[in-house]
């Protein structure tokens, strides 16, 4: 485990952890981790040694949404061995096979829930038939996956802020200003003459900040930049 605890950035962190995984039997992996929890899942900071093609595949189609595995890691604790039965629904069926063309038959999940909130999925996976063997085989390397998947919940902690950062809404500081007097309760009126501007410049801002969070509504996206951090709402 030591490359893993002295990698001295991501690629070095995320090759170690690779090949891990390979001296245990497991070609193709996955990191995917929520960095808080009320991020949308297509947010999530991940890595993978799938095929690119099969990433794109199942972004396009949206596939996280009904994924088994991600549904089990998003609400357990205990790690899932795939087996076709577990890919239930026609959509769930689908996936599945689509995913075995590109050599992800068999492998393991291990959920991932930190201890700031993270939330995730570790998968370990190879082309082997779903068989009592591969059961086997997953069975005696559980112990080094469990505390593989420990050190990285651990070693990912910068990683998962780059990634968090790289995701924040980008404000101007009028914008910032805007919001935090929004935060503090106070209407279009008093914030134009606090920043000494027109009430039309204060609208203008705050149409501008909805749009980047995503809102209808300047106090819900005051509420969400004070839970990030942007602003201090006093």
């Amino acid at each position: 485990m030591a490359p893993l605890l002295d990698a001295a950035d991501e690629a070095e962190w995320f090759g170690a952890i690779a090949g891990l995984a390979e001296t245990w039997g497991f070609d193709r992996i996955l990191v995917a981790m929520l960095p808080r929890p009320t991020m949308r899942l297509e947010d999530a900071y991940l890595r993978s040694t799938y095929s690119p093609a099969w990433r794109q595949t199942y972004d396009d189609q949206g596939m996280v949404h009904f994924d088994p595995t991600v549904a089990h890691c998003l609400s357990r604790s205990a790690p899932l061995i795939w087996t076709p039965e577990i890919f239930s629904t026609t959509a769930q069926q689908s996936l599945y096979e689509e995913a075995r063309g590109y050599g992800l038959r068999s492998g393991i999940s291990l959920p991932i829930h930190g201890p700031n909130q993270e939330a995730g999925m570790m998968c370990f996976v190879n082309d082997s038939a779903p068989s009592d063997k591969f059961r086997r085989d997953v069975n005696a390397a559980l112990p080094n996956l469990v505390l593989l998947r420990d050190l990285v919940i651990d070693t990912s902690q910068r990683h998962l802020n780059t990634h968090a950062q790289s995701l924040l809404p980008k404000l101007t500081p009028r914008e910032r200003e805007c919001l935090m007097w929004t935060a503090r309760g106070k209407s279009t009126w008093e914030i134009s003459h606090i920043l000494n501007c027109s009430e039309a410049v204060v609208n203008f801002h705050m149409k501008n900040i909805r749009t980047k969070f995503g809102v209808n509504s300047r106090r819900a996206a005051a509420v969400i930049a004070a839970q990030l951090g942007l602003i201090d709402p006093g």
